[in-house]
């Protein structure tokens, strides 16, 4: 098992230095740059803020002293934000985001475990179609729709919860972003685990649970759903990462002062180094999930040690 964290962990190292390299490229080509606007600048002002900030030089240097900063972990200052460094609006925005997406997929993993099980122990019965039913409008319906919804709902008609802004992290203000987070993946969780049930209800060694006189409880929350939520667990890497480094369409829906939020305002403003730097950290996220879910596959299941 050491072996193979290494190995990936050797992997990650360059995987992150191409995804970045690709962002930095990609910001370079595009047109504009983060001083330009309606007005033209003169040619002399224009001049000195080249200088300023090192874009009269070469690019490969530019490039290398970008790539040095984030060996470093240090993602440079704010194009945009004068006087701010990106580790410091990092830092500042990361915590609003990581509270609504662990929350939002807390919330998505109890009712789509407990809906994806009822489902696969009532195999086309009412409970099953009822509940698929539901995931298939949970995916259907982009959070972009069900946000405004919740929002027209219960904001702006019942009155019963505040419509946006960030108030704390315990305030009723999280209530519709993680509804609206949570609902797509309430959906795809559901449906995992009733395809993963299934498969595993249908095995040998269930039958043998069976036959040893355990009882049904037993059989399912022992074996069956433990490897059952093997698609979950799979699933579970990518999506919290996504989650936890924030959700633009949510973040901007709810005015949210998430990571998400501030990526779009860095793509408009193109602050390379803000952009650069969210980037490389849900780089990093991503690919550290991906590796936790992998070892924790080999725990779940004894056969993939071997």
């Amino acid at each position: 098992m050491l072996r193979f964290i290494i190995r990936r962990l050797l992997i990650t190292v360059p995987t992150i230095l191409v995804v970045l390299t690709i962002t930095w490229a990609l910001v370079r080509l595009a047109p504009g740059n983060f001083y330009s606007n309606e007005k033209a600048v003169p040619a002399a002002i224009e001049k000195n803020i080249r200088e300023k900030y090192g874009l009269d030089k070469p690019w490969y240097q530019q490039y290398w002293k970008t790539m040095r900063g984030i060996v470093r972990l240090d993602f440079g200052t704010s194009l945009k934000y004068e006087g701010e460094s990106v580790n410091a609006i990092i830092a500042r925005s990361l915590p609003v985001s990581a509270t609504v997406g662990i929350l939002a997929y807390l919330l998505a993993l109890v009712v789509g475990i407990f809906a994806g099980s009822i489902a696969a122990l009532h195999p086309n019965s009412k409970r099953d179609y009822a509940s698929m039913t539901l995931a298939m409008l949970g995916i259907s319906i982009p959070n972009f729709v069900l946000g405004p919804i919740l929002v027209f709902v219960f904001a702006l008609t019942l009155y019963w919860l505040p419509p946006s802004r960030w108030n704390g992290f315990f305030s009723r203000n999280l209530i519709l972003p993680v509804l609206t987070l949570s609902g797509l993946y309430m959906a795809y969780i559901a449906r995992l685990t009733r395809a993963g049930m299934l498969e595993v209800l249908r095995s040998d060694y269930i039958r043998t649970a069976r036959a040893k006189g355990l009882s049904e409880w037993q059989v399912v929350t022992r074996h069956a759903l433990r490897g059952g939520l093997l698609p979950v667990v799979s699933y579970t890497g990518p999506a919290l990462a996504f989650l936890v480094t924030g959700t633009v369409v949510v973040e901007r829906i709810f005015v949210l002062p998430g990571l998400g939020n501030y990526f779009i305002q860095a793509s408009l403003n193109r602050d390379e180094p803000l952009i650069i730097g969210i980037v490389a950290f849900i780089a990093i996220t991503l690919l550290l999930a991906n590796l936790v879910v992998d070892i924790a596959y080999a725990y779940l299941d004894p056969r993939i040690r071997y």
